[in-house]
């Protein structure tokens, strides 16, 4: 995936804009180390960035912090359920950000993986559409 990283990206999210089943999303990891940015929406929703802290180690997670606090994003802490429509369950605090554009979504899933993990640009990725 590296040698067009962003084509690749931008084309996974484009496809989940295309989607009408319930909670359709996209997972971009890291091939070795399993390191993640997830994204939802459809075809009737928004395009969502989603990076939960639960996933990072405590720098990743400051590095998180200044990066979405220069795109002008904060994060935020949100109820968990056992189910939809469920019984809260516990707390989670993500990174969330929506886009209008599939390209500024894949440049920021790009930077995600440069800023916050620190690999390189051309890291091996893969996609997982669900």
């Amino acid at each position: 995936m590296s040698t067009d990283q962003k084509s690749v990206i931008a084309a996974a999210l484009s496809w989940l804009g295309t989607q009408t089943d319930d909670n359709p999303f996209v997972i971009i990891q890291h091939a070795e180390t399993r390191k993640f940015v997830q994204f939802a929406g459809s075809a009737r929703e928004t395009l969502l960035l989603d990076l939960p802290y639960q996933t990072l180690s405590e720098p990743e997670f400051y590095r998180a912090v200044k990066m979405f606090r220069e795109l002008g994003i904060s994060g935020e802490e949100h109820d968990t359920y056992d189910r939809p429509d469920g019984n809260v369950v516990g707390q989670q605090f993500t990174f969330n950000m929506a886009f209008d554009s599939v390209d500024e979504a894949a440049l920021t899933a790009q930077r995600v993986f440069r800023e916050i993990y620190e690999y390189p640009a051309d890291c091996p990725l893969e996609i997982i559409k669900s």
